[in-house]
Parts: C-alpha cells; structure tokens; sequence
C-alpha cells in the first residue's frame, strides 16, 4: 500500500472546523497557501474533493464528511496513545487525603484495594472535623459532603453516606419489644456531645417521640460506634461502617441524613495521575461496597 499522507487529514480537520481556510491556517500554524497545497495533495490522493472552496469558505463534500469522521477517530485514538505515554508504568508517591471521622473510616477500610493495584502509591488519611486548606497544600485532596465552592478547586462525586439508627446484638436481643414497639423512651442512647447537640444526627434523634437525651456522649463521631458497640444504647452510625464492623442490628434507617461524598483537590492537581487513580479508584469501590452491603 502506498504511503498515506496522514498528516494532511489534519489540515483537512482544521479546514472543517475553521470553516475557511485562513481560520484553517491560523489553527494549523501554517501559510494558507502551504495549507492549501497539503489539501490539493489529500484530494488528489483520495481521488475526489473534500471541500467546495467559495467565497464565503469551505463546505465538506459527501467524500469530506466521511473522511472527516474517520479522522476525528484517528485524533482521538493518537491522544489516547499520547496519554497512555505520558502516564508512568506504576504510580509512585504519596496522597494526602483530610476527611471527618466517618469518611476516614470508610476511606480506611476501602485503601487496601488501591494499594494492590499501585503498590508504589502511599496514601497518608488526616482525619479532623475542620477541613484542612488544599490552597496551602494541608492537604492533597478532601472528602467534602457536596461539590468544590470555589474557582480554584475541582471535585468529583466518588461515593455516599447513608446512616441508620443501630444497637449491638445483646442490647437488641434485651429490649426487643422496646425496639419493636419503637418504645423510644425505654430505650437509652448514645451521642455526640454538648458542642455538637445541633449537628444533623442530633437533630434527628430528637425527632423520635419521646427518645431519652444519649446518656453517653462522645465528641468524635466515631466514639458513638464504639459505645454502642460495647453495648450502651443505640447510636446513628453510618451502614456502610456497621456492615464492615459486624455484630450490630439496625433498628431504624435515618434516610434525611444520606449525604454524596465528593472528593476534592486544587485544580493545579486534578489531572495529575495520582489524583485521578485515587479517584477512579474511590468510585468503583464506593460503587462496589454499597452493592455488597445491599
């Protein structure tokens, strides 16, 4: 087979596109009449016009159009290539991701899945209530409740939290007809503290008729898994960290508390390659631990 001349199916990308051939040139950082010639030369190799040349610029022919299309698929896959060579065999370094207590723990229990497809990517969890500054590179990426507020950051939905109302199984077992009854008023609790008594999953409790203030208060979320772990009362804990915890009966599902999680990073990141595998990775494992857990 005679030698193709691809490179002047990207003058002819650029003569579509530009409408004329002046627009073409500028596109194509080139002379128009250097332009003109490479499209004279793509027409005589084809065997048919692409274009009608006229005064007010260039109209594809029938040939052009199909010519076009299929150079589109030629550009697309030539940066797919160009994009698979850019990116490194295996990933290495280290991502810093800041989140609340209950996104690190399911970011935790999610991470040894991500470390079996790069092992050579570290991953450093900075739990705290506040958000640290990705502006001051606190952080590396954020797991935030919503999308980025702000010009300079750009996010991606990766996941959700949805919470239930739980009791381990020996309380469970000891006030069954309580529970069933949704006697809440029989039945003791476990909370955050007084700081956080207008947090949303303290409102929520006070939504039950007649439910007993939690006799036992924590002021990290996670304490209130570990107190109704031991047995002290029932506790909203998120499912998804009771499904992988165990042992636990969920009395009550608290669907006004469901959130998205999103995964944040400055926008000077967002392409990076080790952002983007943590954040494909995130959400086909999110995906994947919500079906499981049904």
């Amino acid at each position: 087979m005679k030698h193709f001349p691809w490179d002047n199916l990207m003058v002819l990308l650029a003569v579509v596109r530009g409408g004329t051939l002046r627009e073409a040139a500028k596109a194509a950082r080139m002379s128009t009449a250097t332009l003109s010639r490479r499209l004279d030369a793509l027409e005589e190799r084809l065997g048919g016009k692409v274009v009608e040349r006229t005064s007010t610029g260039c109209i594809p022919t029938e040939l052009g159009q199909r010519v076009f299309a299929l150079a589109e698929q030629m550009e697309e896959a030539a940066d797919e290539i160009a994009r698979e060579a850019d990116t490194p065999k295996e990933l290495v370094g280290t991502v810093r991701i800041n989140a609340d207590e209950w996104a690190s723990f399911l970011l935790i229990t999610l991470l040894p899945g991500l470390n079996r497809l790069h092992p050579g990517l570290g991953v450093e969890v900075l739990t705290s209530r506040e958000p640290y500054s990705l502006a001051r590179r606190e952080a590396d990426a954020l797991l935030r409740y919503g999308p980025p507020d702000t010009a300079d950051l750009r996010g991606d939905r990766v996941g959700r939290v949805e919470y239930a109302l739980y009791a381990n199984q020996a309380y469970a077992a000891r006030r069954h007809t309580a529970i069933v009854n949704q006697a809440w008023h029989e039945l003791e609790f476990v909370g955050l503290d007084e700081p956080r008594v207008e947090f949303e999953v303290e409102r929520w409790l006070r939504t039950l008729p007649g439910a007993n203030r939690p006799w036992l208060r924590c002021n990290y979320s996670v304490g209130v898994l570990d107190g109704v772990t031991a047995g002290g009362g029932l506790g909203v804990i998120e499912r998804t960290v009771a499904e992988h915890v165990g042992g636990l009966v969920r009395v009550r599902d608290a669907p006004a508390l469901t959130q998205d999680v999103w995964l944040w990073t400055h926008r000077s990141l967002y392409d990076t390659p080790r952002f983007q595998a943590v954040r494909d990775f995130l959400k086909h494992a999110w995906l994947n631990a919500l079906a499981a857990r049904g």
